[in-house]
């Protein structure tokens, strides 16, 4: 159990709050600690043999702040939507996109900055949207006058080609794309994606904090929990 013992003052005076999602040359994880002489980090998409986070005790310049969009979510960048494959220890972001290939069929390699990437979640369907169906997870191919082209991305034909559907937009929930095992930064703090349900809520689990009987809790988050490019610092916070 890590306890901060600093106020929210001396944690805004601080390079880095209790939260702030940051990359290091281990991967990406987040803030768990402030302490006076060094941050604790808890990494996201690690785990060690007992389901743990590893924990690492880092100095300011060991650390590149991102904004919370860990491997295997959904972003919106300057060059359309894009999945996150990894982030470097300097803060890049290793992302492909999901709607377009080049001229040669091959699919894009994007190497953005840190302030490059946004999690977003604006209304309505828009092409490269990734949306649950009562068929399956997958994104929109096409937007029409009438209906949605959506291709699924878990479900392959026969021949190895992604089923097509054509369904009207009120029969698709948007969601950010976040893959199940995925860690994020949510209104409730850092959680890991156990599962999406098919009307679009995704059961997680937290991950730095637990309940009275030593367990952490079950949360079941709307696909709009997930949008966020900061949360607050908090003080005297268990995790």
């Amino acid at each position: 159990q890590i306890t901060n013992n600093y106020n929210t003052e001396q944690i805004e005076a601080m390079g880095f709050a209790i939260f702030d999602t940051v990359s290091t040359v281990y991967g990406p994880g987040f803030v768990a600690a402030v302490r006076e002489d060094c941050y604790v980090v808890k990494l996201g998409n690690w785990q060690l043999a007992q389901g743990q986070s590893p924990t690492l005790y880092l100095q300011e310049d060991a650390m590149k702040r991102i904004c919370g969009a860990f491997p295997g979510a959904m972003v919106s960048t300057g060059y359309g939507p894009a999945r996150v494959q990894s982030i470097r220890g300097d803060g890049m972001h290793i992302a492909k996109p999901i709607n377009w290939k080049l001229a040669n069929n091959t699919i894009a390699t994007f190497y953005l900055n840190a302030d490059a990437v946004n999690l977003t979640f604006t209304a309505g369907l828009n092409e490269g949207d990734e949306v649950m169906t009562v068929y399956g997870q997958g994104y929109i191919e096409r937007v029409r006058e009438s209906d949605v082209v959506v291709k699924l991305r878990n479900w392959a034909l026969a021949q190895g080609q992604s089923p097509t559907l054509y369904v009207s937009p009120s029969t698709c929930i948007k969601v950010p794309g976040i893959r199940v095992g995925t860690a994020v930064k949510t209104v409730w703090g850092m959680v890991r994606v156990l599962a999406i349900h098919r009307d679009g809520k995704h059961v997680c689990e937290a991950l730095h904090w637990n309940l009275a009987n030593q367990k952490p809790p079950t949360l079941y988050l709307a696909p709009e929990a997930f949008a966020l490019l900061s949360l607050k610092p908090q003080a005297e916070k268990s995790v």
